[in-house]
C-alpha cells in the first residue's frame, strides 16, 4: 500500500471523503500490480486503472468545483483549487503511455510517487481548507 486513508484526510464532507478514498484505492491497486516480479505484462490492466483514475479525478474535481459555487467558497481559494486540479490533469495527460508500456516498473514507480504525494498534499493542504470552511459554515 503506497497511500493509506488517515482520519486527518477527512474534509468533513462524506461524498468528498468517499471520492478521495476511491482515488486512494485506485492508486493502491496500481501499486499492487507494480509489485509483481513475475515478468507478466500487466500493461493493459495498469492502463485501465490509470485511465479510470484520470477520468475519476476529472469527475471528482468537477464535483468539488460545483460545491465551491454552491457554498460560495471564497474566490482566491476557489481559483487555487481549480489551478491545482488543472495542473494534476495536465500532468496525468503528459505521462508517456509508451514509456508506461516499455518501462513499466520504473514509469509506474514514478507515476505512483507523483500520485501519492500530490494527493496527500492536495487533501491536507488544499481540500482541507474547503472542508474546514464547510464545517464552520454549518456549525453556526
Amino acid at each position: 500500500m503506497i497511500i493509506k486513508w488517515r482520519p486527518e484526510y477527512s474534509c468533513y464532507d462524506k461524498t468528498i471523503d468517499e471520492q478521495h478514498m476511491k482515488m486512494i484505492d485506485m492508486i493502491n491497486e496500481m501499486n499492487e500490480l507494480s509489485l509483481y516480479d513475475d515478468h507478466i505484462d500487466r500493461y493493459d490492466r495498469i492502463l485501465e486503472i490509470f485511465s479510470g483514475l484520470k477520468d475519476y479525478a476529472v469527475y471528482h474535481f468537477g464535483y468539488e468545483e460545483k460545491m465551491f459555487k454552491e457554498h460560495e467558497y471564497d474566490t482566491f481559494n476557489t481559483k487555487l483549487q481549480i489551478l491545482e486540479h488543472k495542473g494534476f490533469v495536465n500532468k496525468i495527460k503528459s505521462i508517456d503511455l509508451y514509456e508506461l508500456d516499455e518501462k513499466q516498473n520504473e514509469t509506474i514507480s514514478d507515476v505512483l510517487d507523483f500520485l501519492s504525494k500530490w494527493l496527500d498534499h492536495h487533501i491536507l493542504q488544499i481540500d482541507k481548507k474547503f472542508g474546514e470552511f464547510l464545517k464552520e459554515k454549518y456549525e453556526k
